[in-house]
């Protein structure tokens, strides 16, 4: 009969696999007890201390760091504006509505003229006069 053993975590039987060194019954309670572990050591020190020691920077916030992230942000638009070639820049709204009021005031739709062979609509165009076919 195999000798069963009571886990340190969650005191349920369990029969050890490797004999004496095992105290949980499986690897979920062995780190569950080592966490909570950790967390009895820190509350006991700052108990013991009044400080607490897991603060981070990130924890707190000052009128410094937030000048500091503005005048960052600020400085990499301005680099990124001033170095980027004008046509390598992404459209804004009023591009593509400029865009949008130029395709249809240079471009009138004619309703009397069939599709072409590749089924693109045609266009009268005001600037040249000619006739253009494009997908729709």
């Amino acid at each position: 009969m195999k000798k069963t053993e009571i886990c340190l975590h969650c005191n349920d039987d369990y029969i050890p696999k490797r004999r004496g060194v095992q105290k949980f019954c499986s690897k979920s309670c062995k780190s569950r007890y080592w966490y909570l572990k950790q967390n009895k050591k820190e509350l006991k020190l700052q108990s013991e201390t009044g400080v607490v020691t897991n603060e981070t920077k990130t924890d707190k916030m000052s009128w410094g760091g937030v000048g500091n992230s503005t005048v960052g942000t600020v400085l990499g638009n301005a680099a990124t504006s001033l170095l980027t070639p004008e046509d390598k820049k992404s459209a804004t709204k009023k591009d593509i509505e400029d865009l949008k009021s130029l395709i249809l005031d240079r471009y009138l739709p004619i309703h009397n003229l069939s599709f072409d062979e590749y089924g693109r609509r045609p266009f009268y165009d005001v600037d040249t006069g000619n006739v253009e076919f494009f997908y729709q």
